[in-house]
């Protein structure tokens, strides 16, 4: 049995979104629908100013808040990855507000709750997600190798309880900020104005 894993450098990212477009693409989700997300944060005083990145997923977390507040067991989690099962969903929104980061949304066509599976139909037939496939940085991999996993690369966590399974390098804990709990990613978060410390 493999345990896919998801690494993101976020001292690579350069901010250029190719994984959120290529994410939408890959599973059509609706206009203002987000599955990934690339949080911005302008830090410092002129003239030494820094613009950093955070590409944001679902986090496919150990102890998967999402999966224990849905009472339908549509949700949950093989290979290391959560999934959500459309025919046993029926869009009552729990996963959403159970999720610290935002991670899952209501379609608003299916009345299905979706989010990120490491595009496991991909992953099966030896294929990259479309994330990694995409990223110019390569600020994000795929492992199923637990050597693998740098020894930098921590859990982003909004709430100490939470147990992400996906591994952040260089993550600022100060995007913390730009996410909110049952609040679903959102052209929001890319308002200028959301940008700075």
């Amino acid at each position: 049995m493999k345990n896919y894993k998801m690494i993101i450098d976020a001292q690579k990212c350069v901010g250029c979104h190719a994984c959120e477009v290529a994410c939408k693409q890959e599973f059509k989700a609706p206009l203002g629908y987000f599955r990934t997300v690339t949080l911005y944060l302008d830090t410092g005083i002129f003239p030494k100013v820094k613009r950093e990145f955070l590409p944001l997923m679902c986090r496919q977390c150990e102890d998967a808040h999402c999966l224990k507040a849905c009472d339908k067991n549509a949700i949950s989690k093989v290979n290391g990855i959560v999934k959500i099962d459309e025919s046993k969903c029926d869009g009552c929104g729990d996963c959403v507000s159970a999720c610290s980061i935002g991670a899952v949304y209501i379609n608003p066509f299916s009345k299905i709750a979706e989010k990120c599976n490491l595009c496991e139909h991909r992953l099966e037939i030896g294929l990259k997600t479309a994330c990694e496939a995409t990223c110019v940085a390569n600020a994000i991999t795929i492992i199923t190798n637990e050597d693998e996993i740098p020894k930098n690369a921590i859990g982003f966590k909004n709430h100490p309880e939470d147990k992400p399974s996906t591994l952040h390098i260089g993550a600022n804990e100060k995007m913390k900020k730009k996410l909110q709990q049952g609040r679903s990613f959102s052209p929001l978060n890319y308002e200028i104005y959301t940008w700075a410390e």
